[in-house]
């Protein structure tokens, strides 16, 4: 969900943001015993089957296709959203941190005309009532966004975003993560995990127990972090260009963010995120098809239902 995660980048504003959706999907679990018994249930089926068939679709992914697993439904994950955002605007307040539309108007009206209008594009305008909250941490060049329609700024990626088009490539990026219902995704893949790692403790002890986590963190969790920060970036780059801006400012976006990177960046395979030249990369190859949106605003975006 974090757009950027370096040591010294925002790192621990992460952390809370995991921590929010983490006590939100308790919370849920705890009150609705019947979706937690859907989910356990499921989940353990799921672990029945081989590996091929667990992993193919429980749905499909809005614009690329892709087949994900979702044990949760829309409705349970945009709670489970709509919960940790306001958890987290918050903390955030008595942080001290919440930048108010009053404290710096520009600012807000630059967030809000870009945001608008890669909602619009997406379609989406009307199936959550969206909202952002913009933090004044300088530090953190981040930004994210949670289910149900719910996105996070730090002004620290502002001068990064440089103009409405960066700004468009980071907001679009966020969007498709919300589209891709990528929180009920991991959600699920953590649930999982742990259904595994109980199953493996049960059986072979509490060294096989904890042995699980860390193989499904290094072989299954972090490639499908990457995936998702991928998924989310060729969303991204259609709704920036059938908004109206120009996709080309993506590659220079990302261009920015390698440069302001604070270094002590770890090898991609221990990363929940690509690094800026796979990025960079995978751009340029959707640029093409994204172009023909920019061109034409009004061609329809593929497998939306």
């Amino acid at each position: 969900m974090c757009r950027q995660c370096t040591p010294n980048g925002g790192s621990e504003d992460c952390r809370a943001l995991d921590r929010a959706v983490e006590a939100s999907t308790r919370d849920l679990l705890q009150r609705n015993p019947a979706s937690r018994r859907r989910i356990l249930q499921a989940g353990l089926g799921l672990l029945a089957l081989p590996v091929a068939q667990m992993l193919q679709a429980c749905a499909t992914v809005p614009i690329t296709g892709r087949s994900q697993l979702r044990l949760l439904s829309e409705k349970e994950e945009a709670q489970i959203g709509v919960t940790a955002f306001q958890q987290l605007r918050e903390e955030e307040v008595k942080k001290g941190r919440l930048l108010t539309e009053r404290e710096d108007p520009a600012t807000h009206a630059f967030v809000k005309r870009v945001t608008d209008r890669v909602i619009l594009a997406s379609g989406l305008g009307n199936k959550y009532r969206w909202e952002y909250i913009l933090l004044n941490a300088p530090k953190t060049v981040n930004a994210a966004a949670i289910a149900g329609g719910r996105i996070i700024v730090y002004s620290g990626i502002l001068p990064v975003a440089g103009s409405d088009a960066g700004l468009a490539t980071i907001i679009g990026h966020e969007v498709g993560h919300v589209m891709a219902h990528h929180t009920a995704e991991r959600i699920s893949q953590d649930q999982l995990v742990n259904l595994g790692a109980a199953a493996a403790g049960a059986m072979g002890g509490s060294l096989l127990g904890a042995v699980v986590p860390a193989a499904a963190q290094l072989g299954y969790l972090l490639p499908y972090s990457r995936a998702h920060e991928s998924e989310a970036d060729h969303i991204g780059v259609l709704l920036m260009a059938k908004a109206g801006y120009d996709p080309r400012e993506s590659v220079l976006l990302w261009q920015r963010m390698n440069q302001s990177g604070s270094g002590g960046r770890p090898p991609e395979f221990l990363s929940t995120h690509p690094n800026p030249d796979t990025r960079i990369t995978q751009l340029n190859g959707w640029m093409p098809q994204a172009w023909r949106y920019y061109e034409n605003p009004n061609l329809a975006l593929p497998n939306m239902r």
